[in-house]
């Protein structure tokens, strides 16, 4: 049970508060970010002028006070409260809003209570009818009429029966008439509940806000915005590759989720790459006094706990969240909102609806058209086959974002992976499955070396490698052949090596060792490439797996 204060300076002096008002603040604007989202509610009313006591329910539990903010349009603002877990001191003014809609379910339910009473009446006719049919039999098959007028009564009891079953037809009919409308009448009255449930919210999980508020006698506005780590986007993408017509195309995506404990409905949405949740300034460094001691020993029964402290340290600040650099991806038909720094802003171009505790709801963003260069890439040191590749440049003018894609080639899917970060105009491959028609295979018909195993005292090391490809596929295709060798570190480690054919790039991007060979493969042919590879160094030293 608490009350927890925000604020206590009064912006305004006066006599006790003339009034308390109780509206309601709906979610207008939601910035989402990577983790985390600022939520901005409103409420607007007519205040008279003076001195009020305004009562804002339905704030989910759990917001964080110090992350409120409220400002007010035709008002002026004073102390405020945040009350959680504990009934407001006396019951203030309803909203108009509040007020219809308990006006509105209460006359709901009374029509829905006025139909099952006239329903009722309608079955205990027809009930009554049946049990003076079922009297009526047993009253004929009694020993009691044998002494009697048995036309006469037979006549009666056959009268009595007939008015019976009209009744009881009669009352069945009007029982289904009566039900006509009530499946729609339930429903209204179902919305009905969930529209004041919105209005006044659940008593177990949310809070109030209490304003003391001074009114200028013209209609207020008073935005709230708040801080929830309940929420979170991240971008997604699907890939589809038209090799033949030589078209990719990329759709950009997100997912956002939210556990806020209320319902976003209709509300402006934007993205941000912020994260408002991680570490906003650098590690700071502390002191380091390193100890000299007489022996190893003595050296670390004295230095343990430093050592020690100064570990956990490192390890702490290892696993801290560091600062992260965050870029924004682009939003179709959206509208630049503010860049601060590497922070990046953008609005969704319409409404979005967002349940509590749903599945993430996956909003489109945009398509580009990429142009893809197709080839076939073949690593025989590590696959057995060939995979299909589409070397393109990012082209959307925005960076990309890291996450997840989803990969499509001539309409079938073929696998999933992710995206990293990708500057605009920077380079992307894209692999978009195996090729299992491009047989691949390294061989070393003859391996020559001093001593067998991975580490040996010989002084030379000499590794000659085929590598096979064999297009046993029905076309030809463009091939890139990717293979490595060793890179010395050390001055007495010399590398020297050979290929035929020559490889056509050595050490691409930087990065060392990496040979491509580029060109066709025809149809039904084979490409051989011979690798030769020697490794030496002075007598009486080790090699440690030279390959």
């Amino acid at each position: 049970m608490r009350h927890l204060l925000l604020s206590t300076t009064i912006l305004f002096a006066g006599p006790a508060l003339a009034d308390r008002i109780e509206t309601t603040a709906r979610v207008t604007d939601v910035t989402v970010y990577p983790w985390g989202a600022g939520v901005t509610r409103e409420a607007a009313l007519d205040l008279p002028a003076g001195a009020h006591e305004l009562v804002i329910p339905g704030i989910p539990e759990g917001v964080d006070p110090a992350s409120l903010r409220i400002l007010g349009e035709g008002a002026v603002i004073g102390a405020v409260g945040f009350q959680q877990e504990r009934a407001l001191p006396e019951t203030p003014a309803k909203s108009p809003e509040l007020r219809a809609a308990e006006d509105e379910l209460r006359g709901l339910r009374t029509e829905l209570a006025q139909r099952d009473s006239r329903r009722a009446e309608i079955e205990a006719r027809g009930e009554a009818a049946e049990d003076l049919i079922e009297f009526l039999m047993k009253l004929a098959e009694s020993d009691g009429m044998a002494g009697n007028d048995i036309a006469a009564l037979s006549g009666a009891v056959g009268q009595q029966l007939l008015e019976a079953r009209q009744t009881a037809i009669r009352a069945e009919a009007e029982a289904e008439a009566a039900d006509e409308g009530r499946d729609e009448l339930e429903e209204r009255i179902a919305r009905a509940e969930a529209r004041l449930e919105a209005l006044r919210g659940p008593e177990s999980d949310r809070g109030a806000l209490v304003v003391a508020v001074q009114g200028q006698g013209q209609p207020a506005r008073i935005r709230i915005t708040t801080l929830t780590d309940e929420a979170s986007w991240q971008p997604v993408y699907d890939l589809s590759l038209q090799r033949k017509e030589g078209r990719l195309r990329m759709d950009r995506g997100l997912l956002v989720r939210q556990q806020t404990g209320e319902d976003w409905t209709g509300v402006h949405l934007q993205l941000s790459t912020a994260r408002p949740m991680d570490q906003a300034a650098p590690s700071e460094l502390e002191p380091r006094f390193p100890r000299l001691g007489e022996n190893e020993a003595k050296l670390y029964s004295r230095s343990a706990a430093p050592m020690a402290e100064a570990a956990m340290d490192a390890a702490e600040r290892a696993y801290a969240p560091a600062p992260v650099e965050a870029k924004a991806d682009g939003v179709a038909g959206s509208a630049l909102a503010g860049v601060v720094g590497e922070t990046v802003v953008y609005d969704y171009p319409t409404p979005v609806t967002l349940r509590d505790g749903a599945d993430a709801l996956r909003l489109p963003l945009d398509s580009h058209e990429l142009a893809p260069e197709v080839v076939a890439e073949a690593v025989p040191r590590r696959d057995d086959t060939a995979y299909l590749v589409a070397d393109t440049v990012n082209s959307t003018g925005a960076v990309i974002l890291p996450g997840d894609a989803t990969f499509h080639a001539d309409g079938a899917m073929v696998g999933r992976g992710a995206l990293t970060l990708t500057a605009a105009g920077d380079e992307m491959k894209l692999g978009f499955g195996p090729l299992t028609g491009i047989k691949l295979e390294r061989r070393i018909p003859d391996r020559v070396e001093g001593d067998r195993g991975l580490i040996s005292s010989s002084s030379e090391r000499k590794e000659v490698a085929e590598l096979r490809i064999r297009n046993l596929t029905g076309e030809a295709w463009p091939l890139r052949v990717i293979d490595q060798v060793p890179v010395s570190t050390q001055k007495d480690l010399r590398v020297d090596w050979s290929a035929d054919p020559a490889p056509d790039e050595t050490d691409p991007d930087g990065k060392r060792g990496l040979l491509v060979w580029n060109g066709p493969i025809a149809a039904g042919a084979e490409r051989t490439i011979t690798l030769t590879t020697t490794l030496r160094w002075p007598e009486g030293q080790m090699l440690f797996d030279g390959f």
